[in-house]
């Protein structure tokens, strides 16, 4: 729909005119095309699977108070309808024609935001790219976007939630480390997707206009701060409660080690005989009691 005929037209105005179209040497517009748009389909599957998958353990895993799992079912609830909302969409949709108008219009530049070249002219491929091609992209990246806001949205609902974290948990985030799934999932092929077409536009504008690296040092570093604030940021939201479970895991478990060690003390130190000593599992069981208590609640994190 979007690559094929873009081409198709420009190589049929080639023949006839013996005129090639500009936007065709931006390397940014193939990668948007056959690299970029596929990969936000994927992200955003990935973003759906992981995420309900997700969910589904916080509350099979029973992390949600019983009390309160009402209340975190109707978070999850109201994601769910805004993500399925057709006036959304709508919007979405409108918005993306209007920027490939915009485009059309010369309002923004012929191949987009991210682009290598600007020049262009009249012609089927141009018009074609503007309100087919450009829409499509526009719009598929925008409502991956959206769907993500809404991920983040059910985060934050969630971090309000009291969950029933375990500090002592091997995952070293109280159990709830799995959450970061979709995060990572999500992030990985989207800042692809984004980053393949940032670096065609780059390519572009080496090869034909001679620019050098130096000259997107500052984008460069401001794409690399925006993606990972993006992947990780709604990922803090948790970080309150996360503190007060460590908090009280070192104070509870570290009790329990206490209480341990003194009742073993108790039984094997001091003058009585410690003729069942050799071969008691006192001494492994508080091996691994601490173990567990260092390694899980002391470095939760």
């Amino acid at each position: 729909i979007t690559w094929i005929p873009l081409v198709a037209l420009s190589l049929g105005e080639w023949l006839i005119t013996n005129q090639r179209e500009p936007i065709l040497k931006d390397l940014s517009i193939h990668v948007r095309l056959l690299i970029s748009l596929p990969l936000v389909f994927v992200a955003e599957r990935l973003l759906d699977r992981n995420g309900r998958r997700a969910i589904a353990r916080l509350f099979a895993e029973d992390f949600v108070p019983p009390a309160l799992e009402e209340r975190a079912r109707a978070i999850v609830g109201s994601a769910e309808r805004w993500r399925d909302s057709p006036l959304i969409e709508t919007v979405l949709l409108l918005v993306a024609i209007a920027s490939g108008v915009a485009s059309l219009l010369g309002i923004l530049p012929a191949a987009g935001i991210v682009h290598g070249i600007v020049d262009s002219r009249a012609s089927l491929a141009h018009l074609w790219y503007a309100l087919v091609c450009l829409p499509i992209v526009q719009f598929v990246f925008w409502r991956s976007l959206f769907h993500w806001g809404l991920w983040v949205r059910v985060l934050g609902g969630f971090s309000r939630v009291p969950l029933r974290l375990l500090p002592m948990h091997a995952d070293r985030r109280g159990g709830i480390g799995f959450l970061k799934q979709p995060s990572i999932s999500y992030g990985a092929v989207l800042l692809l997707a984004m980053g393949s077409t940032l670096c065609a536009g780059w390519g572009t504008k080496i090869l034909l206009y001679g620019s050098g690296i130096d000259d997107f040092k500052p984008l460069f570093l401001a794409f690399v701060f925006i993606t990972t604030i993006i992947a990780f940021a709604p990922l803090l939201l948790f970080v309150p409660q996360l503190f007060a479970a460590r908090g009280e895991g070192r104070r509870q478990y570290g009790g329990l080690v206490t209480d341990y060690a003194r009742a073993l003390q108790e039984r094997w130190i001091g003058d009585r005989a410690r003729k069942d000593l050799l071969g008691s599992a006192d001494f492994q069981s508080l091996a691994d009691l601490g173990t567990s208590y260092s390694d899980n609640v002391q470095n939760m994190q």
